[in-house]
């Protein structure tokens, strides 16, 4: 007498087991330990809880003998139902039971290995890495950012990819940019290098072209820069208009068409020439959002400008122009600014310097009279900065000015250069003005005079000398460089000559978001051709003073048009295409994945536009070695053994038979073909069993776990059943027969998916009887990559539409755990009269004792299904009836019957000619409760497989 406990419903293992005299003694010391404990007598299940639930039921335990179960845990038949699936009795079978949908919806981060259309390398963010096993054209991955600049005027793209998971033989001369081979495209480089191999080896897997022989750069691309910005000349564009509206805080509005277009240059003076064209005016014909542009005579108010000239004295300490001027100013206190449009000086080490330029003043004092006043001028901090030549004064020193006072206190003045943020015909909104001119505040106190009186008044509106596009800031902490790229899409030239346009960078570091430190210069040249219209590139690749982030603007330096502003036959249009912060990667070695690093001409105008593959064929370990394969046997063995996939160990799989049935499959269709499982697992929602199971359809197996070892089974022709069901072990009056008088669902053939790699692994279809049908079953299979196996699975599925004529549902008892899909099984169907069905009570050699009586015609064959304790249905045939309850059989039972316990052997007696006629084949089992399985069952018919032996009577190829 024996008593089993099981502390841990979920591990079997956790269980104690010992001799006991007195069961109710036991059961009460485990009850007050754990509350919600069960106790079972024989078997784990509902007909075995024998749990007392009154004092009488209790004490019945004192004296009973035989075997106990205790599971501690009990409580619910919810639990139940998990215990049950953990530590039932027997060979527990584990089953895979419906076939996985592997594809990703809309296919929008699939691998492209398993795409139709779209096939290109892209990045698959957060996804998979994809698991390829077999043989297939794989389209990497993208596993770093893309990112593209020119050399030599030819824009280059550089890519970071990931063919998968593992170890691949390549065919070098696979690798292909679409259909055209790498190894062809001039200028193109790729290396691939095995997992644990640094990607600056020397000797990669596959090299083809250059060598890499610096770590790939980690990549981000500047967003603001969409490749529509042009770089403006400083001279580019001029307007003049009256009747101009300004409303606070940032808007400019004009009259369409009322405006006078001009071209323009700059003196050396800092002042504008015109030259006027009829030209219809408008913002957007001469100005673009990102631009600066200067604002001048945008005065309300009627206080002119005041001239003022005169020897100066220079006070280099203080910042003081001390001016003898002849000119009587009222007020000049109430100006703010001075723009010098000459002021000669001498150094004795500078040299001539000339101190032009527009100042704000912090203070005028005036004194004298008569035509000799003195007007000390102080300039406010930072003129230097708007005219260096101070920096080069190494002394108080004299001069003449000649200039004019500006921004008087009581005017509003608006005029200054911005920076524009977004443009229409006649409307103008620029980026915080009050920022740049703090009289944008005052819009709101202007007085109807002054309003009336701007409305008279020319504005003029240019483009500025440092028309800069930016800032624009990017990096990240680990930034150390940035790339620029610049475009001129039609040339650089004017008819018969070349021409080239300067290109200028200013960068600085960003610390918390605050410009910090010196402003760096960098300037390139754009050359053109006379006469080319081909497009010419630029790249700037500056490495930063340090890491972290940093802000960038760039601008044109250059204007090609002529003195008088002519462009006649220029083309010079230079677009900011691209921008990328950049750092060098610190992962030098992938030690899991194949990787691949490609350098080619850029294609199209995104950077997931190429598709660049190659058949690859995926190693594993095998029983000749580490070699490739397409051997389901191998492919099955390695997913169970994969320390990220199956997480199982050796002594979890039954590795032997797997490549017994390998044989055994190949064998019975007489091609290994058969064999063959080559497909890319790339959800990472995939779970082992939707794998597993997959490779099994793929083989026409069914994956499972019996007695702790995983195996597949093969659907084959077979006279035996695995288990026989009747009222014994079916849920009453859950049975449901249906018969069917043609093809389910009205189809009239089946369409057949499968890839070819003859014809670069696109879909073929095999179509069932002919290609005449309207309504064809479609199946998309996964790993079918031959003829021969795509042949065999579609005349399967066409066999059994043709000639399956009834199906059978049911709720099973426990007995339904030990069986599966594509499994037959014998089945008693109990909606119509039957022969004999029950259980069997007694086995004395050939004679078996019945639980339910029989009545046997003389005349007539008979045959009794038994089931045996293996999982098979024993047919033998009946020699007589010894009585009401008992008949004598042919020969004994290949294995003892069960006539003890709670279950018994189940048995059904049928006339010898209907010995197929309880056969079924499932098509689909569901836990349906406690102990219960719902089954969906074909009937069975050898007729589903005479196009297994095709290739062995010469029938394919």
């Amino acid at each position: 007498m024996t008593l089993k406990i099981f502390h841990n419903q979920l591990d079997a293992s956790e269980c104690t087991e010992h001799n006991f005299t007195c069961l109710l003694t036991e059961w009460m010391r485990v009850r007050e330990q754990y509350p919600a404990a069960r106790l079972y007598k024989d078997t784990i299940c509902v007909q075995s809880d024998i749990t007392p639930k009154t004092k009488a039921d209790a004490w019945a335990l004192k004296d009973v003998t035989g075997d106990y179960y205790v599971v501690c845990h009990a409580r619910d038949p919810v639990t139940l139902g998990v215990i049950a699936a953990v530590i039932s009795i027997g060979a527990a079978v584990y089953t895979y039971m419906n076939m996985p949908d592997l594809s990703t919806p809309g296919d929008t981060s699939g691998s492209p290995n398993n795409s139709l259309a779209q096939r290109q390398n892209k990045h698959r963010v957060n996804e998979r890495a994809p698991d390829m096993y077999g043989k297939r054209k794989s389209i990497p991955d993208g596993i770093g950012p893309f990112y593209r600049y020119y050399k030599d005027g030819i824009q280059v793209e550089e890519c970071l990819l990931c063919f998968g998971t593992g170890w691949f033989a390549i065919d070098e001369n696979s690798i292909k940019e679409g259909e055209t081979p790498i190894n062809t495209i001039e200028g193109a480089s790729i290396s691939i290098y095995e997992p644990g191999q640094s990607m600056i080896a020397e000797s990669p897997q596959i090299q083809i072209g250059a060598a890499f022989d610096e770590l790939p750069l980690v990549t981000k691309q500047v967003s603001s820069i969409d490749g529509k910005q042009t770089l403006r000349s400083p001279n580019s564009g001029y307007l003049e208009y009256r009747g101009v509206v300004f409303t606070s805080p940032n808007t400019i509005q004009v009259q369409e068409e009322q405006g006078t277009v001009a071209n323009f240059e700059w003196d050396n003076n800092g002042s504008f020439n015109s030259f006027f064209n009829p030209k219809v005016a408008k913002f957007t014909s001469e100005f673009q959002s990102g631009e600066k542009i200067i604002i001048a005579n945008a005065i309300y108010g009627t206080v002119a400008d005041s001239v003022v000239s005169g020897n100066t004295n220079i006070d280099i300490t203080d910042g003081v122009l001390t001016i003898a001027a002849k000119q009587n100013i009222s007020n000049p206190d109430d100006y703010k600014k001075i723009r010098i449009t000459s002021l000669l000086v001498g150094d004795e080490n500078g040299g001539s310097l000339n101190l032009a330029g527009e100042y704000a003043v912090d203070s005028i004092a005036k004194s004298g009279s008569n035509d000799a006043y003195v007007y000390e001028l102080t300039l406010a901090d930072g003129y230097k900065d708007i005219n260096p030549s101070f920096y080069m004064l190494t002394a108080n020193t004299t001069g003449v000015t000649s200039g004019v006072l500006t921004d008087n206190d009581n005017n509003v003045d608006l005029s200054g250069e911005y920076t524009v943020s977004s443009v229409t015909d006649t409307n103008l909104t620029l980026v915080n003005p009050a920022a740049v001119n703090s009289d944008w505040n005052r819009l709101g106190a202007l007085t109807q005079s002054q309003i009336v009186d701007m409305l008279s008044k020319t504005v003029t509106f240019a483009s500025s000398k440092d028309n800069f596009i930016g800032w624009y800031y990017a990096g990240s902490n680990e930034s150390t460089g940035f790339i620029l790229n610049y475009l001129a899409q039609n040339g650089i030239y004017q008819g018969n000559t070349s021409q080239q346009v300067a290109i200028e960078v200013e960068y600085q570091m960003v610390v918390d978001g605050v410009p910090t430190g010196p402003i760096f210069k960098h300037g390139d040249v754009m050359k053109g051709i006379a006469n080319n219209r081909n497009p010419i590139g630029l790249t700037i690749r500056r490495d930063l003073p340090s890491a972290g982030q940093f802000r960038f603007r760039t601008k044109r330096s250059n204007d090609n048009r002529d003195y008088k502003g002519k462009d006649d036959n220029l083309i010079d249009d230079v677009i900011f295409e691209s921008a990328y912060s950049c750092y060098e990667t610190k992962r030098s070695v992938y030690e899991y994945d194949t990787v691949a690093r490609l350098r080619r001409m850029a294609i199209g105008s995104g950077t997931n536009a190429s598709e660049l593959n190659a058949v690859v064929h995926r190693k594993l370990d095998t029983i000749g070695g580490f070699l490739p394969t397409s051997d389901f046997a191998d492919i099955s063995i390695a997913m169970a053994l994969d320390p990220y996939i199956g997480r199982m160990d050796e002594s979890e799989v039954d590795i032997e038979s797997f490549y017994d049935l390998s044989d055994e499959i190949a064998t019975y269709f007489g091609t290994d073909k058969a064999t063959e499982f080559n497909y890319t697992f790339d959800d990472k929602y995939s779970s082992y069993q939707e794998m597993i199971f997959t490779v099994a359809e793929a083989v026409f197996c069914t994956a499972r776990r019996e007695g702790g070892l995983h195996y597949f089974n093969f659907e084959r022709e077979t006279p035996n059943s695995l288990a026989l069901f009747n009222h014994r072990n079916v849920v009453p009056e859950s049975m449901v027969v249906t018969e069917f008088f043609g093809i389910q669902d009205k189809h009239d053939g089946v369409e057949f998916k499968w890839r070819d790699p003859d014809d670069n692994y696109s879909e073929a279809i095999i179509r069932l009887p002919d290609n005449l049908r309207t309504n064809y079953k479609t199946i998309d299979s996964q790993g079918v990559t031959n003829y021969a196996q795509a042949h065999f699975l579609a005349h399967r599925v066409w066999n059994k539409l043709k000639y399956n004529r009834k199906a059978i549902e049911f709720t099973a008892y426990g007995e339904g755990d030990l069986v599966t899909r594509m499994d037959r099984i014998a089945v008693v169907d109990s909606t119509v009269p039957i022969l004999c069905s029950g259980q069997v009570d007694l086995q004395e050699n050939t004679i078996l004792t019945l639980d339910y009586p029989v009545d046997l015609d003389e005349d007539k064959s008979y045959v009794i299904h038994l089931q045996l304790k293996n999982c098979t249905v024993d047919v033998i045939d009946i020699i007589g009836q010894v009585g009401h309850y008992q008949i004598e059989v042919a020969r004994i039972p290949m294995m003892p019957l069960v006539t003890s316990g709670v279950a018994h052997s189940a048995f059904s007696i049928t006339e010898a000619v209907d010995i197929e006629a309880e056969a079924y084949l499932i098509n689909e089992k569901s836990g349906q409760g406690l102990f219960e399985s719902s089954i969906n069952a074909m009937a069975y018919d050898s007729r589903y497989y005479p196009n297994d032996k095709d290739h062995i009577n010469g029938l394919i190829a």
